[in-house]
């Protein structure tokens, strides 16, 4: 029998690849999207809720985001074991202009502005699992960032 157990470590590995430099979205990093698109609504938060598909503030900008967080839950699960119908909510968080913390953006604190990435995962019981990571982010600028090649 399957245990619930896994979704500590599914939240962590998804919240490690939401701040990964390949978590791409149209060849370019998806944080410095996100981040311009809060700008643009003038909020410091925007919610990806995986199993729904939902994005808040709503825009259909990050479907395919969304869509790409799914799958890779889904592969996470089934390679550890996890039985992803005892999910019943999975909520990627990205927090923008927060302070400072030396435990998420000691690394070139001087690049771009500190953000965090908390992921959510509920269970079927309630219990919740959760990860929170971090680091320094600037808005999208295609000017100064690289595409991935062969997009």
């Amino acid at each position: 029998m399957s245990s619930r157990k896994h979704f500590k470590g599914i939240a962590y590995n998804l919240a490690q690849f939401c701040i990964s430099r390949n978590n791409d979205l149209l060849g370019y990093w998806a944080i410095g999207q996100l981040y311009s698109f809060a700008l643009e609504q003038g909020v410091n938060e925007v919610v990806i809720d995986v199993l729904r598909q939902e994005v808040r503030p709503q825009t259909h900008r990050f479907s395919e985001l969304s869509a790409a967080y799914l799958d890779l839950m889904v592969k996470i699960a089934a390679s550890n074991g996890a039985r992803f119908d005892y999910l019943e909510e999975a909520v990627v968080v990205f927090m923008f202009d927060v302070e400072y913390q030396s435990k998420y953006h000691w690394f070139g604190s001087a690049l771009g502005k500190p953000f965090l990435c908390v992921v959510e995962l509920t269970s079927d019981l309630g219990k919740r699992y959760s990860a929170t990571l971090g680091c320094n982010i600037r808005p999208h600028d295609p000017n100064r960032e690289y595409r991935r090649e062969h997009f």
